[in-house]
């Protein structure tokens, strides 16, 4: 049904998000897709437009576009912790009733603002810590690894930097934790990276005297990453928990009520400790839901999936550098996460 004219979206709600997960997960990159994802949203499931509220967001959102679209590279994954404020106004269904009872769909124009935290995933590990040393953390210079700084801050401690991300992941509605099956088949280190976490911001909250309910007051969108790569999809469709988009390029993908458990089996390795994230995201929060996502999705030659041609990265040469997007990208699962958020949040806020 077409909206009625002169329509406006609501007033923005802020919303502030935390972004969870370890080196390698692709933090960065999915904040850069989801410009792409608000743009490639197919037909007749709402458009939505994003847009950054300052310059250093919309720098970003201008410079990671067109590194993935143009110069189809990776993003280079943070290096000192940035703070980015974002808009994003489009529309959601919504279902009433006429006076005379009959059922109607229309769509609603709405608006919300994210607030959100990107921090280098070593952050989210604390060895140095627990050993009892005292490291500091110099700012990157520009476009390379850390290096003295010359004429800016000192250098904060990593128990400051610490501090200052479980003081972001206190105060945030929601968190999206991102999961990457593929380096956890690796590394194992799933868990090492998310204990340190959540034990610093339990013991922060639970503190707090206003604070007794028996779990984490966070709704957490988890989103298991890379369903592009060939082994996790094949895993999926292994299993029986894929479907096929009916409209082109027919894009394989899980459905919300299969991802859940697809992201308990991925977890369910022997060799890992990722068990223990599964139940662990269980028992200290209520309020979960899960994604199946990927940053680029797959290689589509022709406007249409191919199982044996689907990897849309290419090796062109060695190190970070080397890695190329084949195709175009097609976002899986990106936008869906904050609109979750925002759906669950907003009727929850007092």
């Amino acid at each position: 049904m077409t909206m009625p004219q002169n329509s406006r979206p609501a007033p923005p709600t802020q919303l502030r998000i935390g972004l969870w997960g370890p080196p390698g997960s692709g933090k960065t990159t999915y904040l850069a897709a989801l410009n792409v994802a608000t743009t490639r949203r197919p037909d007749g499931v709402g458009s939505w437009i994003m847009s950054g509220l300052d310059d250093v967001s919309t720098s970003f959102l201008d410079r990671s576009t067109h590194q993935l679209t143009t110069q189809r590279t990776f993003p280079v994954a943070t290096q000192q912790e940035t703070n980015m404020l974002f808009r994003f106004t489009g529309e959601r269904e919504v279902v009433r009733r006429s006076k005379i009872g009959r059922r109607l769909v229309e769509m609603e124009p709405i608006a919300f603002e994210l607030d959100v935290l990107d921090v280098p995933g070593a952050m989210y590990d604390n060895p140095s810590r627990e050993q009892g040393q005292e490291q500091h953390v110099n700012v990157p210079g520009p476009g390379g690894p850390p290096v003295a700084d010359r004429q800016h801050a000192p250098p904060l401690s990593l128990m400051e930097q610490e501090n200052r991300l479980i003081d972001h992941l206190q105060m945030c509605h929601g968190i999206v934790y991102l999961f990457d099956p593929e380096r956890d088949s690796l590394e194992q280190d799933a868990f090492r990276y998310f204990h340190p976490v959540l034990n610093r911001l339990t013991e922060r909250m639970m503190s707090q005297s206003h604070i007794s309910r028996a779990k984490l007051p966070h709704h957490v969108a988890v989103c298991v990453t890379k369903f592009d790569q060939p082994n996790i999809h094949r895993h999926a469709q292994v299993k029986g928990y894929t479907v096929s988009d009916e409209q082109p390029p027919f894009l394989p993908r899980v459905p919300n009520e299969g991802a859940a458990d697809f992201f308990k089996l991925l977890c369910s390795d022997p060799q890992s400790n990722s068990d223990l994230v599964e139940k662990g995201l269980r028992q200290h929060f209520n309020t979960l839901n899960y994604f199946i996502t990927s940053s680029i999705g797959f290689y589509v030659p022709g406007n249409r999936f191919r199982l044996h041609d689907s990897m849309n990265v290419e090796r062109v040469g060695p190190g970070h550098e080397g890695v190329r997007i084949k195709g175009r990208i097609y976002p899986i699962n990106v936008l869906e996460p904050l609109l979750w958020l925002y759906e669950s949040i907003l009727p929850a806020r007092p």
